[in-house]
């Protein structure tokens, strides 16, 4: 080295006078980097733009992250020497492996989330019930469960928690746990909704609350027993009538520690379906910010040629998704689908 920047004596922690005389792959590569060094410096002699992110060696022994360019310098067509930059990269390399560990975090919190929700449906007979929930970001907040309790009966819970995320997860998490161990009491949903309710106000913030379907299908009596904290009211279809709701609907769980809930016991008649969606699906807006609605989602199930469950769900997710196009998809989509097949006697 013939002279050296003062930059390259306050990264380095050479003086002047240590560096210049000496040769800059002695100086800087640790005995790991020599290869990779010295092969960076024949291809600069030999008239090559060579740049790359290393690691080069500081005076006191340590190794720092540095993006290097090496040219040569010319003259009148004369390579006349050589010269190379080096630049600390520590501070990017660092956001870089956070966001790495951040998106390795974000894939196994994700694959923990598929994991808790049902893969498939309870196979009931008689009956065809399916869901299926699609994130916002890598994890979400929405939630649904089938939760078998006998032979006869199953418990659905389709929720939404306030926000996105992993925040929004890790509620949605402890709601599930919630709520399944309260199934294994045989609890009502109404009492299911106000002790999920008191457990969730005392153990979150002002700023968290849950909206929450909680319904019980018997498929011996063809009656379907459901509560309802804040959750978007259900779509019932039924033959030769015009698509109707679940008519109760109260206060999302969260918002008032003594909140108390209805219940209601409803028929379901062979051929019925009912739709339970997070505001994800009717709320889903394109490009000029118009929202998909409840009229498009009627209607796609009430012409879908589908059989399944299932297969209706999926026309419903295709159908939003074609809506809004190239708009970003700011929350969460979940939809479960309950229809009657056959009389169980």
């Amino acid at each position: 080295m013939v002279d050296v920047k003062e930059e390259f004596t306050r990264m380095f922690g050479y003086t002047h006078a240590e560096a210049v005389g000496k040769h800059i792959n002695d100086l800087l590569a640790s005995a790991s980097y020599q290869e990779e060094s010295g092969r960076l410096s024949r291809s600069v002699i030999h008239g090559e733009r060579v740049e790359l992110d290393s690691r080069r060696r500081r005076k006191d022994g340590s190794l720092i992250d540095v993006s290097t360019l090496g040219a040569p310098v010319e003259h009148d067509g004369k390579q006349l020497g050589i010269y190379a930059i080096y630049r600390d990269i520590t501070e990017r390399k660092k956001a870089e492996e956070a966001r790495i560990r951040s998106q390795e975090e974000a894939r196994m919190a994700r694959n923990i989330q598929i994991n808790l929700l049902p893969k498939t449906g309870p196979g009931i007979p008689g009956y065809d019930l399916a869901g299926r929930n699609i994130p916002a970001l890598n994890v979400g907040g929405d939630y649904f469960d089938f939760i078998r309790l006998d032979e006869r009966r199953v418990a659905i819970g389709v929720g939404d928690v306030s926000g996105k995320g992993l925040a929004a997860s890790l509620v949605m998490a402890n709601l599930q746990a919630t709520i399944r161990s309260l199934a294994l009491f045989d609890a009502d949903p109404k009492d299911c909704l106000e002790r999920a309710n008191r457990l969730l106000f005392r153990s979150t913030d002002a700023r968290t609350f849950v909206s929450l379907f909680y319904g019980i299908l018997d498929a011996e009596r063809g009656t379907l027993r459901y509560a309802n904290a804040g959750q978007g009211m259900p779509i019932l279809f039924q033959a030769n009538e015009k698509p109707g709701h679940l008519k109760l609907r109260g206060i999302a769980l969260g918002v008032k520690e003594d909140a108390r809930y209805e219940e209601e016991d409803i028929p379901i008649a062979v051929g019925d379906k009912i739709l339970i969606y997070t505001d994800g699906i009717s709320e889903a807006m394109n490009a000029s910010m118009q929202e998909f609605g409840e009229g498009r989602l009627q209607t796609v199930v009430s012409e879908s040629r589908t059989s399944t469950s299932l297969g209706r769900i999926e026309e419903i997710l295709a159908d939003v998704n074609a809506y809004i196009h190239d708009a970003s998809r700011n929350d969460d989509m979940t939809v479960v689908l309950l229809k009657r097949l056959r009389s169980s006697r």
